[in-house]
């Protein structure tokens, strides 16, 4: 597992230390970005209260407008170095079926032991937690709200995927020449941005991005940790499309 990474890129990483610099420091500071936007003003509003759907829905896009200004930070350095190209970076290598029931199958065992690790945490870290209004506050109330958390939880899935199992992995593997200080220090830079859920929620969000990261290194892509990423952040949605667009009362009509 060591070496996944060292024998396809290039020894100077996939991108120049001032494109990393700029993108690491713009990850630095996205909970000061939520706070300065406003962003977090959802926290505050009841659920029940028509200006809740606005507060949410401002939340889901400046989250997501943040991460593709993240993305597109990345893709340009990449092309800039020009040593490969972003593509291979998600080294997608579903070429056959197995290879494609495979990393189905990995994603769907990550995404279960990712939900083993939430509901561990909730049930042991739960009572102490005593500023999550925020995530408390992320539950979608119509459908504008789950469609606007669906996308959101899509890009998440893919771009924080490629940003940190991918360009941050890569380039600090090329300074360090160490898998382990450069899975560490991505982790590490994956947790705080979650600060705004509050502190005891950054257990099992470090957990969850090591847990991203042993996958990442061991099938040496990032497709399963995508589709397993998307599909536990998109729970939300999926929780309201089940209750409401599955329900027996909702099939009826």
């Amino acid at each position: 597992m060591a070496t996944a990474y060292s024998a396809s890129y290039p020894s100077r990483g996939i991108s120049s230390v001032a494109n990393s610099g700029v993108l690491i420091a713009a990850l630095l500071i996205f909970p000061l970005v939520l706070r300065w936007t406003g962003a977090l003003s959802v926290a505050h509003i009841a659920p029940q209260s028509p200006q809740h759907t606005r507060a949410f829905v401002k939340f889901c896009f400046i989250v997501t407008a943040f991460l593709w200004v993240c993305f597109a930070i990345a893709v340009v350095g990449i092309r800039r170095r020009g040593a490969v190209r972003w593509e291979q970076v998600v080294a997608a290598q579903w070429n056959t079926w197995q290879a494609i029931f495979r990393d189905l199958g990995i994603a769907a065992a990550t995404l279960i032991t990712m939900a083993v690790i939430g509901n561990l945490s909730n049930t042991v870290l739960g009572p102490l937690q005593r500023d999550d209004a925020a995530l408390h506050s992320m539950v979608a109330q119509n459908m504008v709200e789950a469609l606007s958390f669906l996308i959101l939880a899509l890009t998440a899935g893919f771009v924080e995927e490629f940003i940190f199992r991918g360009y941050i992995q890569q380039q600090c593997y090329a300074l360090f020449k160490s898998t382990v200080a450069a899975s560490v220090l991505q982790v590490l830079i994956f947790t705080q941005g979650h600060f705004y859920q509050g502190w005891l929620r950054l257990v099992p969000v470090l957990l969850i991005g090591a847990l991203l990261t042993l996958v990442a290194l061991w099938r040496k892509i990032l497709v399963p940790g995508m589709i397993a990423h998307a599909l536990g952040d998109g729970l939300v949605a999926f929780s309201y499309f089940a209750k409401h667009l599955l329900s027996p009362e909702t099939s009826a009509c």
